[in-house]
């Protein structure tokens, strides 16, 4: 005799007994929180592993989950076609996403006459490929460019293939008479010829 234990974290919390409950706390989208990489894909995982119980975060049990877990994959499977339908883009991802564009480190801190390097991610959530370009507007003080240097204006260009992602180098230079305090680089992006603008951005600490 034995009993299945799916430990889930802070994942799902419902009392399987109220069929009012669904298990989900918030859906975050500064987490990430894409549907298919977590709530579809979770509820799809517990559905084939079918627990006795699930030990959520804080100790908290629920027993006999197996019409709970329904109840939770077929609201992650409406929260998807909500979100589709709110937008108008083909795919959702792009402006639920706040990170499908993301500098690494978010946040450099640079001398005046030093450099760094900042990876750019990029990520292409389509099943086709995709052509991105994207401007990197340096405020005075600043200079930006991929790297190895591409040239004025500092612009990233290029292509990524189907259901990926990659990290483009990009150097970053404080000017000798650069201005002390805190800069935003903004990311202006288009995508496939389709302009989404200043989307994201990165902050450099000059001291």
């Amino acid at each position: 005799m034995c009993m299945l234990f799916a430990f889930t974290g802070d994942n799902i919390f419902a009392d399987p007994a109220d069929p009012n409950q669904t298990g989900h706390e918030a859906l975050v989208a500064h987490n990430s929180a894409i549907l298919e990489e977590g709530y579809l894909y979770a509820a799809d995982y517990l559905r084939r592993l079918k627990p006795d119980l699930i030990v959520g975060g804080h100790s908290f049990v629920m027993d006999n989950p197996a019409a709970l877990i329904e109840r939770f994959s077929n609201w992650a499977v409406d929260m998807r076609a909500a979100f589709r339908s709110l937008g108008t883009d083909e795919d959702y991802r792009y402006w639920f996403d706040p990170f499908w564009v993301r500098a690494e480190p978010y946040r450099v801190t640079l001398q005046r006459g030093e450099s760094a390097e900042v990876l750019l991610h990029i990520r292409n959530f389509r099943e086709r490929q995709q052509e991105h370009r994207i401007e990197i507007h340096a405020p005075p003080g600043l200079i930006a460019e991929p790297w190895p240097p591409a040239g004025e204006p500092a612009v990233l260009e290029g292509k990524l293939l189907a259901a990926s992602r990659k990290a483009f180098p990009v150097r970053i230079k404080a000017a000798e008479d650069a201005q002390a305090g805190v800069a935003i680089v903004s990311l202006d992006v288009t995508l496939d010829g389709r302009r989404y603008g200043e989307w994201f951005d990165f902050i450099v600490d000059i001291k």
